[in-house]
């Protein structure tokens, strides 16, 4: 496999609203890879650091891969660059090379444009923070941009959950992945590493081995932790802390998320199919996104319905539990049409 030519970029847009222009070498570089799915996230995902970070000292630039653009999330991105005066850079990618990689329903093809953005980045930049655009930040980023890394480290990483380490241990048939095993919605990669040890290659070789991906469940974290087994610096759980809002109606506790989400936490990361997007997502853990949603140039778009077949299973869940018994039934209604 030419792993070069799945890089293709239809077209590089910048929205650079900067009263002083740096290199991008020179300042901190964070990258978010989406479908259609993801736009708000990773928008409100970028508006989330700048309003955090507002009083550091720290030049951000950031880039977003897009299999799918159109005027108006383009003009959208613009005015979130002019309010926060900042650069975001968007490169259109044709997934079509990609097709032919692992995916399911639930990975599609775009869990792979983060690797592209360690390759195609590594020939340009020394570090790359790359983040999962179901990620929000409510913290100070300064300690992260002024970390470093020695000669054995490929990047900075967080483990997982605890359910997902002797399965993983068991799955990948390696013990040494219990406790070492990490999500990768958050990478803070070491580029000069990435290249010098010819990563993506690597990456490609492991993925090409039948024996390999018949262990695998996760096709890019999976394959990424192989790699960065023993080469990873290990960062605290406030740098990815993993929250779903499925809890919310599964422990029926308002106040259960605070055992995930606290004052130290800098980044939440809302896993499972409900985001805080979403216009049945709320409740109180939600506000993070919320907040932040509410001051950006989104804030006068409502927030999305249910249109795929598995967000109007969890909906109706949802609705359910907030005591919108009719609205519930309806989804439930339109889910099982659908399902049918």
């Amino acid at each position: 496999m030419d792993y070069k030519q799945l890089t293709k970029f239809k077209d590089i847009i910048e929205l650079d609203r900067r009263s002083i222009k740096r290199a991008d070498r020179d300042t901190f570089n964070i990258s978010w890879g989406i479908d259609k799915n993801y736009q708000v996230g990773a928008a409100i995902s970028i508006a989330s650091i700048l309003e955090n970070n507002k009083h550091y000292d720290i030049d951000f630039t950031f880039h977003i891969i897009a299999d799918y653009l159109d005027d108006e999330y383009l003009s959208l991105l613009t005015k979130l660059a002019e309010q926060y005066k900042t650069v975001i850079k968007v490169y259109h990618i044709d997934s079509e090379p990609l097709s032919s990689l692992p995916k399911t329903n639930i990975w599609p093809v775009s869990i792979y444009y983060r690797l592209l953005s360690f390759d195609y980045f590594s020939e340009r930049l020394d570090n790359l923070l790359y983040l999962d655009a179901d990620i929000t930040c409510k913290g100070s980023l300064l300690e992260l941009s002024q970390l470093e890394f020695d000669e054995e480290e490929y990047g900075a990483v967080v483990i997982d959950v605890e359910s997902m380490q002797d399965k993983s241990a068991t799955r990948l048939n390696n013990p040494d992945f219990k406790g070492n095993y990490f999500n990768s919605g958050v990478m803070y990669i070491n580029l000069r590493n990435w290249l010098r040890c010819k990563l993506t290659e690597r990456f490609f070789e492991l993925l090409s081995n039948d024996e390999v991906v018949r262990n695998i469940k996760y096709p890019d974290q999976d394959i990424l932790n192989i790699m960065f087994l023993h080469h990873a610096k290990i960062l605290p759980r406030e740098y990815n802390a993993i929250y779903s809002l499925k809890s919310e109606f599964e422990f029926k506790d308002k106040q259960y998320y605070k055992s995930f989400i606290n004052d130290n936490t800098v980044f939440i990361h809302y896993t499972g199919v409900t985001k805080p997007w979403h216009d049945w997502a709320n409740y109180p853990s939600s506000i993070f996104f919320r907040r932040v949603y509410e001051i950006s140039p989104w804030r006068l778009i409502p927030y999305q319905s249910a249109a795929r077949k598995h967000e109007y299973r969890e909906k109706y869940k949802h609705l359910l539990y907030q005591n919108k018994i009719i609205s519930g039934m309806f989804t439930a209604i339109k889910y099982n049409l659908m399902k049918g």
